[in-house]
């Protein structure tokens, strides 16, 4: 059984409280304290281009689920990428160190110290027990139900609690199928090999010589998505890297990563990243 707990919104100096940095940014963040086991606080927050975090640890487990751009991680042995769609776990008491070169906007929950009755954060540590990044898809449905947070309605706390149930299964799930998943891992790479054109399912379970409903029941059971889905946001990680790393104008990337109507491709693009391609080429152009 839940049991809530409701505290005022703050702002996010739990964690930040001694960066000046975070401080100046605090316009940029959306903070709900929930404090009812397994979760405390969750965050979606946008960080600048060249932020950064000295080396901290924490007594509880924390996650950050990169949304847009990237974050680096250093927990000691040198600087990893937490990528987009990617979460990085980090268990209790683990020194690490954050930045962010070119910007990012990410989803962190901090969980409580003490288990919740369900055992969702024991299963956290079963599977996490060392620091990991975990490639995990978001919904934008979780975003627009979590950014309702402030919202003091019982209904709608219930719904929020329901929705990060949801996200803390859907990460321990993932983490769960593993790099040993050697299914999962055929699909994810026979779907990026094709991520500069459209498919659909009967194509890519006949390249598998799989069942439809195997194929789907293995994307949906790794990556928490479906086939097509999971397929769309690979072409617009893909356009989100030439947009970032190319001289190419939004056309030409719509043309690369096989998109016959730019339009369609523009829709797509904000759909997955938050906004259209023009916007962000011009945001990476003026970062």
């Amino acid at each position: 059984m839940f049991i809530l707990e409701f505290k005022p919104k703050i702002l996010y100096e739990k964690i930040y409280m001694n960066s000046i940095l975070c401080q100046k940014h605090v316009n940029l963040c959306h903070n709900t304290i929930i404090n009812t086991r397994p979760w405390d606080v969750y965050v979606f927050i946008t960080w600048p281009a060249g932020h950064k975090m000295n080396f901290h640890s924490h007594d509880h487990y924390q996650t950050i689920q990169t949304l847009d751009g990237s974050l680096d991680v250093d927990y000691g042995n040198g600087w990893e990428k937490i990528e987009h769609a990617s979460t990085h776990i980090l268990p209790p008491d683990r020194a690490h160190r954050l930045r962010t070169p070119r910007g990012s906007r990410h989803f962190g929950v901090e969980f409580t110290v003490n288990p919740d009755e369900i055992g969702l954060l024991n299963a956290i540590k079963k599977v996490f027990p060392v620091p990991t990044i975990q490639r995990m898809c978001f919904y934008k449905s979780w975003e627009e139900q979590l950014m309702m947070g402030n919202l003091l309605g019982m209904g709608v706390r219930l719904r929020l609690l329901h929705v990060l149930e949801d996200w803390t299964i859907s990460l321990i799930e993932a983490g769960e199928a593993g790099v040993s998943d050697l299914e999962a891992v055929r699909l994810a790479e026979l779907l990026k090999a094709w991520s500069r054109r459209s498919v659909n399912v009967d194509d890519v379970a006949g390249e598998l010589r799989w069942s439809v409903r195997k194929a789907q029941r293995i994307c949906n059971r790794r990556f928490g998505c479906g086939i097509i889905k999971l397929h769309e946001k690979m072409r617009i990680e893909y356009a989100w890297r030439l947009l970032l790393n190319s001289d190419m104008n939004v056309c030409e990337v719509a043309n690369s990563c096989g998109f016959s109507d730019p339009y369609n491709f523009s829709r797509t693009f904000t759909k997955i990243a938050g906004m259209p391609p023009s916007v962000f080429k011009r945001k990476i152009k003026s970062g």
